[in-house]
């Protein structure tokens, strides 16, 4: 498991100063945030929330080929990429606390989802029931379509390793 988020992070991260939201492998997982209360009419704190609401997105995970030095893991070079590769739908719901939780679906399988949103960035973690199962984060930054951003995921035993670019706009757009 350290391995998987090892590569997750290596493959994933375009700006380290950002991932302090990870969890360690070895820390339990928290529980999925509970979305707060919306905040009274007229709140300035709701009102300079973008991203409080639904979301919805979708990705298309491919392989991602890691390079096998000598004496590296020679079975990724058995990963031909077509298994869990294609298409895959989030919907995500963020709450006036910047806490994020949803789903996702798709190649990668059925996955939980739970981050946080920190100024214009989400850093989300996805998690499969399936000890075999993905796990992986998805950086985003806040753009003028919504959050656009990387998924990274690996099976449990980082045997498969995949990436997918993701675009999320507000749900029913």
């Amino acid at each position: 498991m350290r391995l998987t988020l090892f590569l997750l992070l290596a493959t994933a991260c375009h700006n380290p100063s950002k991932t302090d939201a990870l969890t360690s492998s070895d820390a339990p997982l928290p529980a999925a945030p509970t979305p707060s209360a919306a905040a009274p009419a007229g709140s300035a704190a709701a009102t300079d929330r973008w991203f409080v609401g639904a979301w919805q997105g979708v990705f298309r995970a491919e392989l991602f080929r890691v390079e096998v030095p000598l004496g590296g893991m020679k079975e990724w070079k058995a990963d031909d990429g077509k298994q869990a590769s294609g298409e895959g739908t989030l919907s995500l719901q963020a709450a006036t606390d910047g806490n994020i939780t949803g789903t996702s679906s798709g190649a990668l399988g059925e996955l939980s989802v739970v981050g946080h949103v920190d100024g214009d960035r989400a850093t989300l973690m996805l998690r499969s029931p399936r000890p075999d199962g993905f796990h992986g984060v998805i950086l985003a930054s806040h753009t003028a379509e919504g959050l656009s951003g990387t998924l990274s995921a690996s099976t449990g035993d980082s045997l498969q390793v995949r990436q997918a670019k993701v675009t999320l706009t507000r749900a029913g757009k």
